[in-house]
């Protein structure tokens, strides 16, 4: 009989060795001790610079008579960076001495003391470094130390940025406001520790984004100084939601034009953040180049915590805008709150007609309508005028004498690139003067059935600059209700939207020759511009899947697509949006009839001839949240089936329903619909969770955001 498998020259995966009878070969035996580490606090000397910082880990040990190599790995929290594991970069020794053990770095003469580089472990702000000790001796497991344990290192690198209120320029003494404002200078005040000295400092500040979002690079304004240079200060001045840097001379901002702030969510406060940046300056070039090929440069050792909060002000509110239309005069008034007196606002005004024509409601700018009427109108004053078949009046000799298709133009130039400035938060000016044109075409205007005036409103470019929405500087209430009394009504390219899509805002009433007349109103959603298409793709879907059915399951399908997005399981991993989950997951009402008039419905509502018209709104307003991930998970649904629609196409149940071990799903109706046990409910869906839903995790935030980065860059490759 041969030896067994578990002869010398291999690792035992017991520790039984069976030999046959008589057996009279060799029989190696090896063991190895079992060491006991029991790591103690260590008194830590202070860093001499940020890459030499002579750390101590030791304590006391049993079974350890020489060195032995050992694995080192640091385990760092801090409350300036993400908690996160990272192996010490040298070789590293467990190193006794008695019954007392350190762990040290090997070297070509043996072994030195313990140095961490600061740099390359991103060490900054607060926090504490546990470790992980792991022996390189078969059958020894490691030993951890975790940053909350108080024999962890602890570690202070200060790198703060206080943001305070500048004292008033001599241009602005006097002034009543207190305050930090949209608009206010603010001066940057950094506080580092001596070892940050000398190295090269930048600061983005922008507004805080939504969860889930990037920060808007357009809206951040970036400072970079040398840590520790004195003369820096003069140049660490913001102000408040522009894009200002300040100028020669004391009080004075260049590039002074505001930025967007703000999201398309009413919200009371505005919160800016800052993101630090510390860099090692590279080394200089040297003077003369070497021939041959030169050696690449070594990348920039940086440190980079997570952004911080800077301050929080008011958000700016558009508090009125409103348009009239008195003694011929059409003249409009608005007024802002939260920003900076200071602040001077450049504003687009474009008045509207909102008119009915042929049974049908259309919207014109007032210019182009004005001068179409009034040349049709002339072109019937002169048919009158050549009429011999009634006596001539001698209002048509003064209307051939006074007007004609130029003077008509010329009376309407005042309508063309209508620009104010608010001063103080406030703004007025007279648009256009009706007593301009002849009294006949002013009593003509009256008649015209149907005719409302109303303005709209846009914040003036600045230079190349793209146009701001007034929603990205100045919150406002959008009119919501048909009947509403108060709010503005977003506006865009002829017509009303969803101020997710708007450009401008109307004045809060529209006029017509006899007074206000009723409001108007959008029904669109509140959804981040930049995720229009994915929005609509979204709804339209769950019209398609579920517009038949209660409000409880237009919500379980919403969230059956929203907790399937970056989700670790099968496909959906490689689905980081809610429109890649309707693609690639098996949505079978996508593109399908219904979805595309709900699409059409969506996008221009007023003109939709979709018979659930109503529903597609209650939808959107049901599911809006969701998608925002502003409602929780609705018990982590995943799945959903119709048994009337797969009994109707002759199907079966879906294998889904049947899969097992990990992917073991669980019938949550009940849960949804508050039913007994075994009830289905009142809709024609039956909606599952996962049974072990631990399994199959979401990724991070960092996780989807990198995962996005390598598929932008694999597709510039």
């Amino acid at each position: 009989m041969a030896p067994t498998e578990n002869a010398p020259g291999g690792e035992p995966p017991s520790t039984t060795c069976h030999l046959p009878l008589g057996y009279d070969g060799v029989v190696r035996i090896r063991a190895a001790p079992r060491i006991e580490l029991t790591p103690n606090r260590q008194e830590q000397p202070a860093p001499r610079d940020l890459n030499d910082w002579p750390v101590q880990i030791g304590g006391e040990c049993r079974n350890v008579i020489e060195p032995i190599p050992c694995r080192l790995e640091w385990i760092i929290q801090g409350d300036s960076l993400a908690d996160k594991r990272v192996s010490h970069p040298r070789e590293t020794l467990l190193v006794p001495n008695g019954k007392t053990f350190q762990v040290l770095e090997k070297d070509a003469t043996g072994h030195r003391p313990l140095r961490v580089s600061i740099l390359e472990l991103g060490l900054i702000g607060t926090g504490r470094m546990g470790y992980r000790i792991e022996p390189s001796l078969f059958g020894n497991e490691a030993v951890e130390v975790l940053p909350t344990d108080p024999r962890s290192i602890a570690y202070a690198l200060k790198a703060d940025i206080r943001f305070s209120l500048l004292a008033p320029s001599f241009k602005e003494k006097g002034s009543g406001l207190r305050g930090m404002h949209v608009g206010s200078g603010i001066q940057l005040e950094p506080d580092f520790c001596e070892l940050f000295k000398g190295l090269q400092a930048t600061v983005d500040i922008h507004p805080t984004p939504p969860e889930g979002l990037e920060p808007d690079e357009q809206a951040t304004v970036r400072m970079e100084w040398v840590v520790g240079d004195s003369a820096a200060t003069r140049r660490l001045r913001w102000k408040v939601g522009f894009a200002s840097t300040p100028g020669d001379a004391e009080g004075e901002w260049n590039e002074d034009h505001l930025l967007a702030t703000g999201g398309v969510e009413s919200t009371p406060k505005l919160a800016f953040q800052y993101q630090l940046t510390l860099t090692r300056p590279p080394p200089p070039a040297p003077e003369k180049k070497e021939k041959g090929a030169q050696k690449p440069a070594a990348p920039l050792e940086q440190l980079r915590p997570l952004p911080r909060p800077a301050l929080t002000v008011d958000r700016p509110r558009l508090t009125d805008f409103t348009v009239s239309l008195n003694n011929g005069e059409l003249a409009i008034q608005g007024a802002f709150e939260g920003f900076h007196e200071n602040v001077a606002l450049d504003l687009q005004l474009t008045p509207y007609v909102l008119y009915t024509e042929a049974d049908t409601q259309r919207i014109a700018e007032l210019g182009d309508y004005l001068e179409s009427f009034l040349l049709e109108l002339l072109s019937e004053r002169l048919s009158n005028a050549g009429d011999h078949s009634r006596a001539p009046r001698n209002e048509d000799y003064l209307f051939l004498a006074t007007c004609s298709p130029d003077d008509i133009q010329a009376r309407l130039a005042p309508l063309e690139n209508l620009t104010v400035t608010s001063h103080q938060n406030k703004f007025q000016l007279t648009l256009f003067n009706l007593k301009a044109l002849p009294r006949e075409d002013v009593q003509a205007l009256k008649k015209v059935k149907g005719l409302e005036v109303f303005v709209v409103m846009t914040p003036m470019p600045h230079g190349a600059d793209k146009n701001v929405p007034v929603w990205a500087i100045a919150d406002y209430a959008a009119r919501e209700g048909h009947n509403a009394s108060t709010g503005f009504a977003p506006f865009d390219s002829g017509a009303f939207v969803s101020r997710v899509f708007a450009s401008g805002v109307c004045t809060s009433n529209s006029v017509t020759p006899s007074g206000h007349i009723e409001a108007l109103y959008s029904p669109m959603p509140v959804v981040p511009a930049d995720r229009r298409e994915e929005f609509e793709i979204f709804v339209a879907t769950i019209c398609g899947e579920a517009i038949g059915e209660s409000p409880t399951s237009w919500a379980g399908v919403a969230h059956t697509i929203m907790n399937r997005v970056g989700r670790k399981y099968e496909v959906w991993e490689r689905c980081l949006s809610a429109a890649e989950i309707i693609q690639n997951t098996g949505f079978d009402a996508y593109q399908k009839d219904l979805y595309k008039e709900a699409i059409q419905c969506i996008r221009a509502p007023a003109h939709s001839k979709m018979r659930d018209r109503d529903k597609v709104k209650a939808i959107i307003d049901v599911v809006t949240p969701i998608f925002m991930r502003q409602a929780g998970n609705m018990g982590d649904v995943v799945y959903f089936y119709s048994p009337r629609a797969q009994s109707k196409n002759g199907g079966s149940t879906p294998k889904f329903v049947f899969q097992g071990g990990d992917k073991t799903l669980v019938c949550i109706n009940s849960q949804l619909f508050k039913t007994a046990p075994g009830e289905k409910g009142p809709d024609d869906f039956l909606f599952y969770a996962f049974k072990y839903p631990e399994k199959w995790p979401h990724m991070t935030q960092e996780e989807i955001r990198q995962a996005r980065k390598a598929r932008t860059e694999k597709k510039s490759g």
